[in-house]
């Protein structure tokens, strides 16, 4: 599902953690920064080993305090250095793999935004006359940063609803859009999945799979208002603990997982009546291929 790192006082992540987000999300890194002068720039396509050096040898020096970092996992497009983030928001939305010096402000994306064409073509049908739209290869976030530029930042972030997340990089700083942003370690981060627990995979005689000391079952891991919505969903969707830890791994939040079991089940309805789109089909084989994609990296990683 990608991770998104924000920095907002000078405290980077440390080159483990890079390489933990990057374990995670194999199909590119990048960062932007705000240098003093209030201009934005980034190098994408890179790795975290890379991403480190630039922090320690060009952002710190300079006293550089804010800044963005992305790791990709694909599920929507190519897996490709031009489909990194961060997406410049111009008209354009040109897949460069730099930029110094910028007055544009810079996109980045976390999750999956499955309605990006179907907006995109009906925010260009409410136009009598012909629009530019960018070259080349598309995904959902270069999508975002196309209708930011056209329609601003807040309009198009109404549109993408779900567990999406979404960071600007402005000259004024950091903008966020979306729920269930967690701190790590002083940095707002769009998910802490990469992070590793202790037990995380657990096994015991009664189960022979179980999320022992991990999610729910570890009340270290979710936070007060967390733990009330997992009584919620517990209650509203007759979940159990595994049924959550589940979505968990799948690389969702607790506050995603009601949104996404009522998606599943207004599938299902579909699938019964017959009258499932070709849009939600397209969705449904994306989130499956990218769950199984998910479990072949999780069994290389030994978890």
């Amino acid at each position: 599902m990608c991770v998104i790192i924000c920095i907002e006082d000078g405290k980077y992540p440390s080159k483990s953690t890079l390489e933990d987000a990057e374990s995670m999300n194999s199909h590119g890194g990048s960062i932007a920064w705000l240098d003093k002068h209030g201009r934005k720039n980034y190098q994408k396509g890179i790795k975290a080993k890379q991403i480190t050096k630039i922090i320690n040898k060009q952002l710190k020096p300079k006293g550089i305090k804010t800044a963005i970092i992305h790791f990709r996992i694909a599920s929507v497009g190519n897996v490709n250095k031009a489909l990194c983030h961060p997406f410049e928001i111009t008209s354009r939305v040109d897949l460069n793999l730099k930029g110094e010096h910028m007055k544009t402000d810079l996109l980045f994306h976390n999750g999956t935004w499955s309605e990006y064409a179907e907006e995109m073509l009906e925010f260009l049908g409410k136009h009598s006359k012909p629009m530019t739209i960018p070259y080349g290869e598309f995904s959902d976030s270069r999508v975002m940063a196309y209708l930011a530029k056209r329609m601003g930042a807040k309009k198009m972030a109404k549109l993408v609803t779900g567990w999406n997340k979404i960071a600007i990089l402005t000259s004024d700083g950091i903008t966020r859009y979306g729920t269930g942003w967690v701190k790590h370690k002083g940095n707002t981060c769009s998910n802490d999945y990469f992070v590793p627990t202790a037990n995380q995979w657990g096994f015991n005689d009664d189960k022979p799979y179980t999320f022992a000391g991990y999610g729910v079952n570890d009340q270290d891991y979710l936070n007060e208002e967390e733990k009330k919505t997992v009584v919620k969903l517990k209650k509203d969707y007759d979940l159990s603990d595994d049924d959550i830890n589940q979505y968990l791994d799948y690389g969702y939040s607790v506050d995603d997982i009601a949104f996404v079991v009522d998606q599943e089940i207004k599938e299902m309805k579909d699938v019964r009546k017959g009258s499932l789109t070709d849009s939600m089909q397209q969705r449904i084989d994306e989130e499956d291929d990218y769950m199984q994609n998910f479990s072949a990296r999780r069994e290389g990683y030994g978890y």
